[in-house]
């Protein structure tokens, strides 16, 4: 009976059979002298249920151009060509090609390196080099991005902007690889606005005026986060600060330009003037002079704010009402020429002041005319003379 036993616990059941074997992939392809084992093959019984544990051999039909380990499914290139894989278990079999190229020695990528501006994209060209120099055609591409939060790249190499950064795009083939260096930028600056928008910027001597700038894209949307550099091509005329803060240095014209990212710029005219005269007034307010002699005047111009305004470079124009009487030269000195008036007004920069009156008067001469001694006096001396005023007139008595 325990004999019985034992010959029944030994006994072992025939292996459910094989219904199907399949090989993946259907078509691969090595190069030269390189191995490929990444065969997947599946085993399934009647009832589509995954078996395992089976023995598997292994063949090439061509083995010029491929030889395979018959138990690992090693396959090793050794020819260029094309050969039929063939995988058998317990009488069953699947099958699979396998391509043997020439290698890839070498991976050209144009351009090597480039900035990507946002909202853009751009394709990197390949070309594969084999023995020789040889250019290789119909190879397996694959690319990469080391930052796809920076920009992505397609399987057809086309390269597109995420965020502004840095990535390195790597373009494979066989053993070989390239990569290239990837600056996402801000969207291209196309043009540069001034404001406020005029062609001509008025700004009164040592006054200010603030300019600013926008960078604008071919959609004329603003790009903000741009450098924006000012400069001005005549300092002594008009200077302008980082901010666009024009001033006005000296009476004339100077070109301001805004440059955004040192690429794209626009420029408008700072016309320096002088500050407006309002009012013009002559000191003294008259003047007497006699005949043959002469006087200065002086003239003060303000502006509405009633302040003092320098004469330089402003058209200052001297007039007299009479000048038979009273001349008056262009530095404001009166001259009385004959006895009479006259009115004496200044323009400065076409305001006009209020006249003056100028008395013109005979000359007066003091006579020594000596008197008779009346006592004597101490030491000899004669009594001290009379002064009689007396008119010379303009006839010459």
């Amino acid at each position: 009976m325990a004999a019985a036993v034992m010959a029944a616990c030994t006994t072992s059941t025939d292996p459910i059979p094989i219904a199907t074997i399949t090989l993946q992939p259907g078509l691969d392809s090595i190069e030269l002298n390189a191995t490929f084992n990444g065969w997947i093959v599946t085993l399934k019984d009647a009832n589509n249920v995954t078996l395992t544990g089976r023995t598997l051999s292994w063949e090439s039909n061509n083995a010029a151009v491929a030889t395979i380990d018959a138990s690992s499914g090693v396959v090793t290139g050794i020819g260029s060509g094309q050969s039929l894989i063939t995988v058998r278990s317990e009488g069953k079999l699947a099958q699979s090609t396998i391509k043997v190229l020439q290698p890839v020695l070498s991976i050209v990528a144009t351009p090597d390196s480039f900035d990507l501006p946002l909202t853009t994209s751009r394709t990197i060209a390949v070309q594969l080099v084999g023995p020789g120099g040889v250019a290789l055609t119909n190879r397996v591409i694959t690319w990469s991005s080391s930052s796809p939060n920076v920009a992505v790249v397609s399987t057809a190499g086309v390269v597109t902007s995420v965020s502004t950064g840095t990535t390195t795009v790597t373009v494979r083939a066989g053993t070989k690889q390239a990569d290239v260096k990837v600056r996402v930028v801000g969207e291209p600056v196309n043009s540069v606005r001034i404001t406020p928008q005029q062609s001509v910027h008025v700004i009164r001597i040592g006054q200010t005026k603030q300019l600013s700038a926008e960078c604008l894209s071919a959609t004329q949307q603003v790009l903000i986060g741009r450098t924006i550099t000012w400069n001005t091509n005549n300092p002594v005329i008009a200077s302008v600060g980082s901010t666009g803060l024009v001033s006005g240095n000296a009476l004339g014209q100077a070109t301001i330009t805004a440059t955004c990212d040192n690429t794209v710029n626009a420029s408008t005219i700072a016309q320096i003037t002088q500050i407006p005269v309002s009012s013009v007034t002559i000191t003294p307010g008259s003047l007497s002079l006699a005949q043959g002699t002469q006087g200065q005047l002086t003239v003060t111009a303000r502006d509405s704010a009633n302040n003092v305004l320098s004469l330089q470079g402003r058209q200052v124009i001297w007039s007299s009402s009479n000048i038979p009487v009273a001349q008056v030269s262009v530095q404001g000195v009166v001259s009385g020429v004959s006895i009479g008036a006259a009115e004496i007004q200044v323009s400065v920069d076409g305001v006009v002041s209020a006249p003056i009156m100028v008395d013109v008067h005979a000359f007066l001469s003091l006579l020594m005319e000596p008197t008779t001694r009346s006592a004597p006096w101490p030491d000899g001396l004669f009594s001290p003379p009379i002064r009689r005023a007396t008119t010379t007139e303009s006839s010459g008595r």
